[in-house]
């Protein structure tokens, strides 16, 4: 999931940075299959959880999924819950899609090293 380490040069040393990066791709990555692992669906609390992310960033990402067709909020299962967020078919396709590439990019990766 995380693959992005950083490098610093610290009083001439080499130091590997326990920091890692995701790219916004690897992040919806990650909130579709959060969303997609409860037929349910999820609500914005455990979408949060699941993709590690606060809740500003949260919201950005549900609110540009929403626009794209990709999730749709639908009703409550409990009156505490706002809104449950489950994948629409175009969403399980980019879903699919999406972790059929983080197989093969590593693969490819490898190769041209």
């Amino acid at each position: 999931m995380y693959t992005n380490y950083s490098i610093n040069f610290i009083f001439g040393k080499i130091v590997l940075s326990g920091f890692k990066y995701r790219d916004r791709a690897s992040i919806i990555g990650d909130i579709l299959d959060s969303i997609n692992s409860d037929p349910k669906g999820k609500t914005k609390t455990s979408i949060m959880r699941g993709a590690n992310l606060n809740f500003d960033q949260v919201n950005s990402y549900l609110r540009l999924l929403t626009l794209l067709g990709f999730i749709k909020p639908v009703d409550p299962l409990k009156s505490q819950e706002a809104f449950r967020y489950k994948l629409t078919s175009k969403g399980l396709q980019f879903a699919r899609d999406a972790a059929m590439w983080r197989d093969i990019l590593p693969l490819y990766r490898q190769r041209t090293l």
